[in-house]
C-alpha cells in the first residue's frame, strides 16, 4: 500500500492477521491488566447472592408441600363429613370403618402429614336446647388440624393448617362408628375451651 501525504516514509501495518480473531494488542496495557483482574468477579458475586437465592427456592418448595398437605386435609374433611351425613352409608358399604375418627386418621395422604381429626355435632343454638340430640337436618362438622414445620428453611417456622367441612345430617347418626350423639362432649359449644375438642 503506497504511503499517503501524511504517511510519507511509513508503512501501514495491521496488529491482527484476521478480522475475526480478537486481538488484545489493540488495547492499551493498563486496560488489558484490568480485564485480567476481573476474571473472579462473577464468582464472588454468585457467592454473595447464592444463599439468598437458594433460601428463596427452598421456601417456595416447602410452601408448595404445605399447600399440598392442606389440599389433602380438605379432601379428608369433606369425605368424613359426607360419611357422617349419611350415617356411614349402607351396612354393605360402610364408609366409616369401625370408627370414623380412626378411619380418617389412617387414610393415605401426603407423606409426612399427620393431622388430628375430630367429628362434632353442631346444635342449632348455644347452649343447646334442653333434651336436644343430633338428628337428620342438624349439622355435623369434621375438622382436621396439623402444625406443619418448614423443615428445610430454618427448622423454626411453623404453619397451622386447618381443614373444616360441615354438612347436614341426612339420617340420624346412629352408627357405632360415629361419636356418641347423646354426649355433649361431642357437640360444638362455646363452653369447650382450652384443650377440649369441639370448640367453635
Amino acid at each position: 500500500m503506497s504511503p499517503g501525504r501524511w504517511g510519507k516514509g511509513k508503512t501501514l501495518t495491521f496488529e491482527c492477521a484476521r478480522a475475526d480473531n480478537a486481538c488484545m494488542r489493540l488495547l492499551p496495557r493498563h486496560l488489558r491488566l484490568a480485564r485480567r483482574d476481573e476474571r473472579g468477579q462473577a464468582l464472588v458475586e454468585f457467592a454473595l447472592i447464592a444463599p439468598l437465592f437458594f433460601m428463596l427456592v427452598i421456601g417456595v418448595i416447602q410452601f408448595a408441600v404445605a399447600l399440598n398437605f392442606w389440599f389433602d386435609m380438605n379432601r379428608l374433611a369433606n369425605q368424613g363429613a359426607r360419611s357422617a351425613a349419611v350415617n356411614c352409608g349402607p351396612a354393605t358399604g360402610n364408609q366409616c370403618g369401625s370408627n370414623l375418627v380412626s378411619y380418617l386418621t389412617q387414610q393415605v395422604i401426603s407423606s409426612g402429614d399427620n393431622p388430628s381429626v375430630e367429628v362434632c355435632y353442631v346444635p342449632p343454638t348455644d347452649p343447646a336446647p334442653g333434651g336436644w340430640t343430633p338428628s337428620a337436618g342438624d349439622a355435623v362438622r369434621v375438622r382436621l388440624k396439623e402444625r406443619y414445620r418448614l423443615q428445610s428453611v430454618v427448622n423454626l417456622a411453623k404453619i397451622d393448617l386447618t381443614a373444616t367441612a360441615t354438612m347436614r345430617l341426612e339420617q340420624d347418626p346412629t352408627s357405632s362408628a360415629l361419636p356418641v350423639r347423646t354426649s355433649s362432649a361431642n357437640w360444638v359449644l362455646v363452653a369447650h375451651t382450652g384443650s377440649d375438642a369441639c370448640q367453635p
